[in-house]
């Protein structure tokens, strides 16, 4: 579903360049549960960007669904990241003014949808987290865990082909990332979403069937529980590594 095969990414600081991601490969397939962990300043951030379609790497190439991306013009990029990348934010990212259903239709306005259909999709999607009461709500009115859901039915209701979550639990008490996480994992397991998680947290890493970490711009992975869906084989991605080195270990 999504390959980067050599991907490297750097920036101009001043007179020198700093090269950020240093030749990342990695295999996502369907129903793939993956987290990604790192120090700050590894570049998870970078990557995030680069596989939600925000950036473009420097060199390398990335496939969705076996279409080079990586190359495409800024508005092909914009339609293809509405279609096929929901993302999920630590700041929840909700506009204050709008109601829980209308946050949530936010993404359809850009698909030309009818007023009603947006609505009735949105009100399933709510539904679909548990927020089905709750979608006339602004989100001052709701909690943290509240408004964590309505950002997942948001990030979900254009039916994406993969769902980014950078830090969803950071902002979030332990009982009520423990909740999310648990959605977050009803949704992947039983209903074949898949996801791939930013995180600080070795508790959300640990509940992931693959687990990454990202160490001076390499991409090491440090477990994988689960075969791949699309290979039946459990594959590496970057460097070939049993363990992350001692002092990337989750």
């Amino acid at each position: 579903m999504l390959r980067l095969v050599d991907i490297r990414k750097s920036y101009r600081v001043g007179p020198t360049t700093r090269e950020v991601l240093q030749g990342i490969d990695l295999e996502v397939g369907a129903g793939d549960l993956i987290s990604i962990m790192g120090a700050s300043g590894s570049g998870k951030t970078t990557l995030m960007n680069l596989i939600g379609l925000l950036d473009r790497p420097t060199s390398g190439a990335c496939f969705l669904n076996e279409r080079d991306v990586s190359g495409l013009a800024d508005d092909e990029l914009s339609t293809l990241r509405n279609a096929h990348v929901g993302f999920v934010f630590q700041s929840f990212h909700l506009l204050p003014r709008l109601t829980a259903l209308e946050n949530v239709c936010l993404p359809l306005v850009y698909q030309g949808l009818r007023r009603m259909e947006m609505q009735q999709r949105a009100h399933a999607m709510l539904t679909r987290v548990g927020m089905a009461d709750w979608g006339q709500q602004r989100p001052g009115q709701l909690s943290g865990g509240q408004k964590q859901r309505v950002a997942i039915a948001r990030s979900l209701v254009t039916e994406p082909t993969l769902l980014l979550a950078d830090e969803p639990t950071g902002a979030l008490d332990a009982d009520t990332a423990a909740e999310v996480m648990a959605l977050l994992l009803e949704l992947n397991e039983q209903q074949g979403v898949t996801i791939l998680i930013i995180t600080h947290d070795p508790l959300v890493a640990r509940r992931c069937k693959r687990r990454l970490r990202i160490h001076r711009g390499t991409l090491l992975e440090t477990e994988h529980r689960a075969a791949s869906v699309h290979s039946g084989q459990p594959t590496r991605s970057g460097p070939e590594a049993t363990a992350a080195p001692a002092d990337a270990q989750p």
